[in-house]
């Protein structure tokens, strides 16, 4: 009972809680998550102790069936079971989540258009190369926004947000171009590295799954390949040149999947959020 009176605490008594530990989302719709809650057994719908989700306006305790964490009603993402799995401090955790479905990091996109290169306005996840990049993404920002909103909630509650990590489940748009696939891991180490800045979080640890595990992949799906080989360089312990310090990949091979071959059923979803915690717990302890 100690966890949950933490909790009541901290959100009635502006002040009695100082740091509190916030994790970050994001990404297309394996983090939106389109699992559904009717398919959990009913051990997985009783809430997480002391865990608490943005939902757009304020926190609100995770509670399976009553908190909307997906888009859609009955829904659910990796955020359930990473909720259950991750390390804690004796005092709340936050988590805030922005997902935006289908949607790339490259620059050359926008949207679901491959126009190649860097233009203002375009609808991506690109977080441009400085503060001030006219091209920086429509998604990014509105992630950064959603992400900002929700820690300045925090800041104005009296309590100090201490961001541990960054969660991310994105890709398969970028699969569909061969050159969205080869500049993945150079937009990924940025987009980290934007985070860290914008958000003032030095060497934001960061834990991301491995996109499309089905083989063969759908025809249109043509860099499937390229795309998860990338990843795996991405890796911090990958020995790649293009390995990101403070980052681990999480395979996903093995988790159940949807008749689609690319969304992940309940069970999928579960596995997900607790190998990205694992990941992301690893991240967080390098050096």
């Amino acid at each position: 009972m100690i966890r949950p009176l933490l909790v009541l605490l901290c959100l009635i008594l502006p002040g009695f809680a100082r740091e509190v530990d916030v994790y970050l989302f994001g990404g297309q719709s394996n983090m939106q998550g389109i699992a559904k809650l009717a398919d959990l057994p009913p051990r997985e719908l009783t809430p997480a102790p002391g865990v608490l989700f943005w939902n757009g306006t304020e926190f609100e305790p995770l509670v399976p069936g009553k908190t909307r964490s997906s888009r859609h009603k009955g829904d659910f993402g990796p955020e359930l079971s990473f909720a259950r799995s991750i390390p804690t401090a004796g005092r709340p955790v936050f988590l805030v989540k922005y997902s935006a479905s289908g949607m790339p990091l490259d620059p050359g996109w926008n949207e679901d258009t491959w126009l190649g290169g860097r233009k203002p306005g375009r609808v991506n996840f690109f977080p441009g190369d400085t503060r001030t990049d006219p091209n920086r993404g429509k998604l990014y920002t509105e992630m950064l926004t959603t992400y900002g909103d929700a820690l300045g909630f925090l800041y104005k509650h009296g309590h100090t947000p201490v961001v541990r990590g960054f969660l991310w489940m994105q890709g398969e748009q970028d699969a569909k171009n061969t050159t969205a696939a080869e500049h993945y891991p150079a937009n990924l180490r940025l987009l980290r590295h934007r985070l860290s800045e914008d958000l003032r979080v030095a060497d934001l640890p960061m834990a991301f799954g491995q996109v499309l595990p089905h083989s063969p992949a759908k025809p249109v799906f043509v860099a499937r390949d390229l795309i998860r080989r990338q990843m795996v360089a991405c890796d911090m312990d990958s020995g790649s040149p293009l390995a990101i310090p403070r980052c681990r990949m999480v395979s996903t091979d093995g988790f159940p999947m949807g008749t689609d071959t690319v969304h992940y059923v309940a069970q999928g979803q579960l596995r997900l959020g607790a190998a990205l915690a694992k990941g992301l717990d690893q991240a967080m302890r390098a050096k």
